[in-house]
Formats: structure tokens, sequence, C-alpha cells
């Protein structure tokens, strides 16, 4: 019986190490800022994505991780975070000049869009999606908006502008074939090479000269509606001047009256008596 007995204990002690070392195999971990999509050996995917935090997972199925966290895409001249050397690239514009620029993306993709996209991508992981099929196309998505525009309208021109069109088309594209939201989509510097530099130089100086003379025109503009107003001013004063001149005398031509004219000459003879003529001579009588 004792022999039994020690068999049954081992047996039972095996079998809980198999049990824990099963638990420990099934368990998988999702961080944080990441779904995990699971599939299991014959193709089939769940429609359900796992969050962050530990799981306990069938052996027969896998998880794939998906980040669902910001990320970011740099595409610059020089060695920034996430370029991978000079990353820059040329797109076109609305005056027919290829233009280098310096671009960044952040994005992340959707969480109710992760197992549409690992269907359709035959099981991809989200980087892998990124760096083999979005990387590929932004070229040509980011030339669609700048071909609206001039060269020296992305040289120095409106850039928030651009850019928001740009963030805006990338965000409805990138949804729709990748599951992915683009946060923020910029043209952070832009390289012209030698022969396109000289051209934006002549043609900056060309705007400069014509914003000069448009400043100058602007100013003998203002000077000369200035002399009209004073002009007009003193016009206006002077007939202001004349119309009050000509009211003070209609007012007394008004007041002079046939008895007023008598009282004043009375008063006037017994002030300085009365004045005759005789031939040459004045004879005044008190």
């Amino acid at each position: 019986m004792k022999k039994y007995g020690f068999i049954g204990s081992v047996l039972a002690a095996l079998i809980l190490v198999i049990g824990l070392f099963g638990t420990i195999i099934c368990i998988e971990r999702i961080p944080t800022g990441y779904v995990g999509v699971v599939y299991n050996m014959s193709g089939g995917v769940e429609d359900e994505v796992l969050t962050q935090g530990w799981h306990i997972v069938a052996p027969t199925k896998k998880v794939k991780e998906f980040t669902i966290g910001n990320e970011q895409i740099v595409l610059t001249k020089d060695e920034r975070d996430g370029s991978r050397g000079d990353d820059s690239f040329a797109v076109a514009t609305a005056d027919n000049a290829n233009i280098d620029i310096s671009f960044q993306m952040s994005y992340r993709y959707d969480v109710d869009n992760v197992v549409g996209v690992f269907k359709n991508f035959k099981g991809m992981s989200g980087e892998d999606i990124v760096d083999t099929r979005v990387r590929t196309i932004l070229k040509a998505k980011i030339s669609e908006i700048t071909t609206n525009y001039t060269m020296m309208d992305i040289y120095s021109g409106n850039r928030n502008e651009i850019n928001t069109k740009i963030t805006n088309y990338l965000n409805e594209e990138l949804h729709r074939q990748f599951g992915i939201m683009i946060l923020d989509a910029s043209i952070v510097d832009v390289h012209p090479d030698a022969q396109l530099q000289q051209t934006i130089d002549e043609r900056v100086k060309a705007m400069q000269k014509k914003q000069q003379a448009e400043a100058e025109q602007e100013t003998i503009k203002v000077q000369n509606e200035t002399k009209l107003m004073e002009a007009e001013a003193n016009a206006k004063a002077i007939e202001i001047a004349a119309q009050a001149e000509a009211n003070a005398n209609a007012i007394i031509s008004k007041s002079i009256t046939p008895e007023l004219l008598e009282k004043m000459e009375m008063e006037a003879r017994l002030k300085h008596g009365w004045v005759t003529v005789q031939g040459a001579n004045v004879v005044t009588t008190k």
C-alpha cells in the first residue's frame, strides 16, 4: 500500500508540474500601447483582440502584436529619430518643379480595424505593414496634394495650410487601406538643389521688388488722399465761414428798418448837430 501511495503522490506532483508548465507556456503578455490578434494554426483569426495585460492562450493558438500607441515615421535628409540616413524625397508641384522635402508623420492603428487589417495582409505585423506598404506609397500620396501648390508655396508660402491638407488626405487614404489614423503629417524642411535654389532666389528678389513698389505706391496713395482730405477740409471751413458771414449779414439786414434809421439819424443830429453844405463850405448848426 505504501508503494502505491508513493506512486500516486509522484503522479499527482508530475501532473501539477505539467499543468503549471502548460499554464506558463499558454500565458501571453500584451505590453502597453499594443493589442494582440489571436489566430490558430489552421489560419482562423479570432474577432476579439487581446488588450494590455496578461492572457491565457491555448497552445494551438498564436498572438501577433499590433501597436495602437502613437508612432512616428521620420523621412528627413539628416539622421533624426526614425530616419535611416538621407530619407528625404522629391514631390511634384503645380509649376512642374520637383523639390526634395523632409517629412514626418505621427500615426496609430485604429483598434477597431486591427483584425481586418491582419486578415487583409495575411498575418503581417503592424510594423511590417508600415515598413513595406505604407512607406512605399507615402511619396505618391503627398505629391497628390503638393501638385496643387507652386514651388514657392511649398518653399516659403502657407506651409500650415499645405500640412493640414496632407494630414487630412493621408488620414482618409491610409485609414481606408490600412486602418491607420494620421494624427499629424508635416513637411518639416525643403531641400532645393543648386539650380532650383537659384530660381527660388530670383523669385524671392522679384517678389521683394514687387512688394517694395506696392508699398511705395500705397504711400503715395495715402499722401494724395491726405492732401485731398486737407483741401476738402479747408474748402469746407471757408464755405462754413462764408455761410456764417452771409447769415450774419442777412440777420443785420432784416433788423434795419426805416424807423431804426430815422432814430439813428435823430441821435446823430443830437450829438453832432445839423450838417449842411453851402458851396464849398460845410456848416454845422447846433
